[in-house]
């Protein structure tokens, strides 16, 4: 969205303000409390929302950062923070041209005080006990290190002095942000938060406070799957993509339709061809596999398993493990394993991600790996960076064993026909239809085996994958398309007359905030499919 496209929509409303006037109480009026901390573009998409639950006859209440928290959403490692008075202008010039009366959220607690007596209990606390720390019940201190991984855009474990003058800044952020959810809670005592993710530096500590308050929490973020998309959660981090239970028993136990397979098989054939989305990851993929062999110096008859890592700061793969304490964690314990092992070839591919998103990788997975394991590093370990145009399908196809942490790469080679081994928790796992490793055990045995690995379930991942990408995804009728990036929607509105039933996604997006209902069915009738 170019803030250009807010223009129209103000004058729009100054025309059709009465539409929001004098509006019935709905029945099961229901409070929204929508907590936005980021003036990003995408976010209109709350603004949408408040005027939608506006004109159902329920009670939204929207508030934005004004400068009260040390951090802001605009800021990370490599970013300084901007003038916090701009940020402050930019949210109350989006907020008036929706003619919505929003409050900052310093009019909830005084900015000195609690500043104050947040410092003093950081401060007081040794380094070796921060992340043990603690605020009204919430582990600020474990909460605080798991999102520095995406503020510093890397793998983040305090050593140096800097590393805990950095960790103590966030813990006082942390602590201030406990305080705010719990003054905002008691004051409004809404029956839903709206809050972006979940689980990033301005969001983590509102989403888990009102999660143990009891308090409906609705979480939304970017698509993924589509340009100009949203996903949104109930009681869940939007960004993991959950499904309801009850929903994918619906579609599990019904035949796939030809439709339905057609449009899973033919959405990955163009996600592989990097047509599906804005994002694009290589330029010219090398998929010939001799010149592989060649690049890699792969000894003949070598027993290839490869490796495909995540971003490790992506919030994708963040508070995903199950088998393994993390990505890198699952990284080492392979290498660990190729040491001893003379006839394994061990391949790690980092993702293209690291160098191709907007924000650049600072510890990229190959140069950490090197830098952890020194001269220890076994020689017979591959390391490919991620501006090597190596095809990971081609490598996958070629290895005894292959293995992804939370990536989609891992549905995309089950789709192929391959048996990837799954080893973090990513939207796909834990339903029976991939291999997906439970122990370290588990896995090991797995990479040691010669027998087949258990059959993996590609008609029901097909089921699972048009569940996400047509049912859970949603595009807003608002929104047309992008103004150069996924993030920077295009808005087009001709009227609120009817609105919002008049479109029907969004319609049914702002029924299920108000209600509880899930966010994802199963009957085409229900929410129209993106085409």
């Amino acid at each position: 969205m170019s803030l250009n496209d807010l223009q129209s929509i103000r004058r729009l409303l100054e025309r059709q303000s009465h539409l929001f006037r004098d509006v019935p109480p709905a029945f099961g009026r229901r409070k929204v409390f929508i907590y936005n901390m980021d003036a990003w573009q995408l976010g209109v998409f709350e603004m949408f929302l408040h005027l939608g639950l506006l004109r159902k006859g329920h009670a939204p209440r929207s508030v934005y950062d004004d400068g009260l928290l040390p951090l802001c959403a605009w800021e990370n490692i490599t970013v300084k923070p901007p003038s916090r008075l701009m940020l402050k202008q930019r949210f109350e010039f989006m907020y008036d041209s929706f003619g919505i009366r929003a409050a900052g959220v310093s009019s909830y607690l005084d900015p000195q005080s609690v500043r104050g007596k947040a410092e003093v209990l950081v401060g007081r606390t040794p380094d070796h006990e921060l992340t043990r720390l603690a605020q009204h019940g919430i582990a600020v201190g474990a909460i605080a290190l798991r999102d520095l991984y995406q503020y510093t855009l890397g793998r983040f474990e305090p050593a140096t002095p800097e590393d805990f003058c950095l960790y103590r800044r966030h813990l006082v952020h942390a602590v201030m942000s406990v305080d705010l959810a719990r003054a905002i809670l008691a004051r409004e005592r809404p029956d839903v938060v709206v809050l972006v993710n979940g689980k990033s530096v301005m969001y983590s500590y509102m989403y888990e406070f009102a999660r143990r308050e009891g308090i409906r929490v609705v979480t939304w973020e970017e698509g993924g799957f589509f340009d100009a998309s949203v996903i949104l959660a109930h009681d869940d981090r939007a960004i993991d993509f959950p499904i309801d239970d009850a929903a994918w028993r619906a579609a599990r136990s019904r035949p796939l339709s030809p439709e339905a397979d057609r449009a899973v098989t033919g959405y990955f054939d163009r996600w592989r061809r990097q047509e599906a989305r804005y994002y694009t990851f290589y330029d010219r993929p090398e998929s010939d596999w001799p010149a592989i062999q060649r690049r890699l110096d792969l000894p003949a008859g070598a027993k290839i398993i490869s490796l495909f890592a995540n971003v490790i700061w992506d919030t994708n793969a963040l508070d995903r493990d199950l088998a393994f304490g993390g990505m890198f964690d699952w990284i080492c314990r392979t290498v660990e394993y190729a040491r001893g092992r003379p006839e394994v070839c061990l391949i790690v591919r980092a993702h293209p991600g690291e160098v191709r998103l907007s924000f650049k990788t600072r510890t990229p997975i190959c140069e950490t790996i090197r830098s952890y394991f020194g001269e220890r590093l076994p020689p017979n370990v591959r390391l490919i960076g991620a501006d090597s145009p190596l095809c990971s399908y081609t490598i996958a196809r070629h290895s005894h064993r292959y293995a992804v942490y939370t990536s989609t790469l891992g549905a995309e080679l089950t789709l192929m026909g391959l048996r990837p081994l799954i080893c973090g928790r990513p939207l796909y796992a834990g339903r029976g239809l991939t291999c997906d490793v439970e122990t370290p055990e588990q896995y090991f045995d797995w990479l040691d085996s010669a027998n087949d690995l258990p059959e993996p379930d590609v008609e029901g991942l097909k089921k699972l994958l048009h569940l996400v990408v047509f049912r859970l995804v949603k595009k807003p009728e608002f929104f047309d398309g992008i103004h150069g990036h996924p993030q920077k929607p295009r808005i087009r509105i001709e009227s609120f007359e009817g609105f919002p039933e008049s479109m029907p996604v969004f319609d049914e997006i702002v029924e299920c905030v108000a209600t509880g209902r899930p966010f994802v069915t199963v009957e085409p009738r229900d929410v129209p499919c993106i085409a």
